[in-house]
């Protein structure tokens, strides 16, 4: 008989470590909400690492282990990045001052942003309005530092996107009557939010608003927003790059969605999640993703 200790990432970017004697039935049971407590409530849900053992024993001494972790340890484990998991465990084991200083002869700690999972968020098309033949859109944070936030969208099933003209970087209103990719951000306890437009053609826009689709104004931004589409093949790959001294601080409840027009004038909408009834990215529900706040390095 086999055991296996496994990470799930569920909404909100949350992680969830546990131990099992059948990996896919309970990573089934998982995504029925056949367990009650937390995964139930913070479905989808997404298996991103496993390890199998001999023993339950070992499983369950695995389990116990890494539910110890710090979640940068965690996601060096998912990327099977052993030297930074080595680097956060000597980090953990050293003193916190050294040769005689006090905390006050120490410098200020400089921020180190969070560590990302690549390739974990995907999108659903809103139930009443589905694609032509696109058939999966993956959307993440593929970086977070000092003076640039990151983002990728990939497309698989391309063929049909109907594309927006290249028209240079500029700041445009209605960029998502076309193909577009869009961004949310949420302070935490805060009714306020902004919504960034990032298109193909290169345009961008970003709003403030007070509370849920209410006074929207232009947000400025200190520097243009890069965005740039690549096709090969059936795939299409958006990259973004927007910069961070036109953003708030973190931490963020976040949004990563997409219009998407294909021949015919099929209008697709997608989304980490959806809210009951028509297709709306402002509803609170579509903020699934939770950014966290830099850590002290």
């Amino acid at each position: 008989m086999h055991f296996w200790a496994y990470m799930l990432q569920c909404r909100g970017g949350y992680l969830y470590v546990g131990h099992t004697d059948d990996l896919a039935r309970r990573i089934a049971q998982h995504e029925h909400g056949e367990i009650a407590g937390f995964t139930s409530d913070h479905r989808p849900i997404t298996l991103v690492w496993s390890q199998e053992f001999s023993t339950r024993d070992e499983a369950k001494a695995s389990e116990k282990q890494i539910k110890g972790w710090s979640r940068a340890k965690k996601l060096a484990l998912i990327r099977e990045d052993w030297e930074r998991i080595s680097q956060l465990a000597r980090k953990k084991s050293s003193p916190s001052t050294s040769s005689g200083k006090t905390g006050e002869d120490m410098p200020a700690p400089k921020p180190v942003y969070p560590e990302l999972v690549e390739g974990l968020s995907l999108l659903a098309p809103h139930p009443d309005k589905p694609p032509l033949a696109v058939t999966a859109i993956r959307a993440r944070i593929t970086a977070i530092t000092e003076h640039w936030l990151t983002l990728r969208w990939t497309i698989s099933g391309a063929s049909q996107i109907v594309l927006p003209a290249l028209a240079g970087k500029r700041r445009a209103d209605g960029l998502w009557r076309q193909t577009c990719f869009e961004m949310f951000l949420q302070l935490t306890n805060s009714q306020a939010y902004i919504e960034l437009n990032l298109s193909p053609s290169e345009g961008w826009a970003a709003y403030d608003f007070d509370s849920y689709r209410e006074d929207m104004t232009e947000r400025p931004m200190p520097r243009e927003p890069v965005c740039t589409a690549r096709v090969g093949g059936d795939t299409l790959i958006f990259d973004a790059a927007v910069p961070m001294a036109g953003l708030p601080p973190l931490p963020w409840r976040a949004g990563l969605t997409a219009v998407i027009e294909e021949e015919g004038g099929i209008m697709s909408y997608w989304s980490l999640a959806h809210a009951p009834g028509k297709p709306d990215f402002h509803h609170p529900a579509c903020l699934a993703l939770t950014v966290p706040a830099p850590l002290s390095a």
